[in-house]
């Protein structure tokens, strides 16, 4: 019984010490509401979205295992066969070309839906990521958004209007070019555990609680 009581309390300690050492990182860029790219007005037959955010808006290096957008009212919608990714970029400003933006990375699939629901709420909400995304603090990162079709009336998101183009949208899910213009999207990132844990016997107890 007291082996049992020690095991748990240490797993505890240690479950402890993985959340002390995670990070957050709220990217602000603006208090401007747009329906992009969650409006099913605007983009009935599916969409393929890209949002840039900033290296030094970031400027932290580790695994994400949450990716948050801000919402600036209440409003939902549904949208089928929704995916989302997550990939470096070189570039610091986009194109209208949604491959050349990757700049050469692979981008990574964090999360499918075969119909994704907008939370209602206003406020941060979190993409619903299954797998984590190690980010490396010297590239931009990219978001990428692409579904299918959508109903519903949507919601909106905060964004601010940038000095180069950070967001890019084609109005089908397998659009090569789209339209890019200048407004950035607020965002929060958690990353699960300090860059610095190698794997370590203690690094890879604290990745059980990542």
């Amino acid at each position: 019984m007291k082996k049992t009581a020690v095991t748990i309390f240490l797993f505890a300690a240690l479950a402890a010490t993985a959340a002390a050492t995670g990070h957050q990182v709220t990217v602000d860029n603006g208090s401007t509401a747009n329906k992009f790219p969650w409006w099913p007005v605007a983009f009935p037959s599916g969409c393929r979205f890209q949002m840039l955010f900033d290296r030094d808006a970031i400027n932290y290096a580790g695994t994400v295992n949450e990716f948050e957008l801000q919402k600036s009212s209440a409003g939902t919608g549904t949208f089928t066969d929704a995916k989302f990714y997550l990939c470096h970029t070189s570039l610091t400003g986009l194109t209208t070309n949604f491959r050349d933006n990757y700049a050469g990375n692979t981008p990574a699939l964090v999360a499918s839906f075969p119909s994704y629901v907008l939370p209602l709420p206003s406020g941060f909400y979190p993409v619903p990521m299954a797998t984590t995304f190690s980010y490396n603090n010297t590239d931009s990162l990219i978001l990428e958004i692409t579904y299918e079709s959508s109903s519903g009336l949507g919601g909106d998101l905060y964004c601010g209007e940038m000095t180069t183009n950070h967001r890019v949208f084609g109005r089908t899910s397998t659009a090569e070019s789209g339209t890019a213009d200048k407004w950035g999207y607020n965002a929060r990132l958690s990353f699960s555990y300090y860059p610095g844990v190698g794997p370590t016997s203690l690094g890879r107890v604290k990745a059980l609680f990542r």
